[in-house]
């Protein structure tokens, strides 16, 4: 019918999900991930910053060119850090109020990221110290001291949340955010008498 506007479609995924997405896998895939990394391999302190920016998702597709440790690894970190972002992205329009405006969302989104980037990182750490046998993972993990191996991923993990976490809360921020009760106008057609 003319003038009743187009119908309001949900949103399939919460703002910033294809911002993480799309970071993930063109960032994260092996290919460009390893050009990268040998790109910023100097010592300068805000190279390793930006190292930590590229390799904290990483996906791998080849257990023979990485090892089975950094395979299993970086994939289940990145699997796991992807499912509970999303996750938290798409509950952030419920936990923050209309009236917060974008810093909520911004403070929301960032806290959400930089959480699921630590529980990731953390689970996955202590899935490869507990399942892994310590002589195949020796360069990676200690055999006598594995929490230092879990304190490296807690600092790698935090960092990684903290600096997307802030990215992605100002991709979230600066979308305008349409009010849940607001019904759309429909225009009657003018009558002839």
């Amino acid at each position: 019918m003319a003038g009743q506007g187009d119908p309001h479609l949900p949103r399939l995924f919460a703002p910033g999900v294809a911002v993480l997405l799309g970071y993930v896998l063109l960032v994260g895939n092996p290919w460009l991930n390893r050009d990268l990394t040998i790109a910023l391999s100097s010592a300068d302190s805000a190279a390793r910053l930006v190292n930590v920016m590229l390799s904290y998702p990483s996906w791998h597709v080849d257990v023979d060119r990485v090892g089975p440790f950094v395979f299993w690894f970086a994939n289940l970190r990145t699997v796991l850090f992807v499912a509970l972002a999303v996750a938290g992205l798409n509950r952030v329009s419920r936990w923050v109020s209309d009236t917060a405006g974008g810093t909520g969302r911004f403070v929301t989104t960032a806290g959400v990221t930089t959480l699921g980037a630590v529980v990731a990182g953390l689970a996955s750490a202590a899935a490869a110290v507990a399942l892994v046998d310590p002589r195949s993972a020796f360069p990676y993990i200690p055999p006598d001291r594995p929490e230092e191996f879990l304190l490296s991923e807690l600092g790698v993990s935090a960092s990684f949340g903290v600096l997307f976490g802030l990215v992605l809360g100002g991709v979230v921020a600066g979308q305008r955010r349409a009010p849940a009760s607001e019904e759309r106008r429909v225009d009657a057609p003018k009558s002839l008498w």
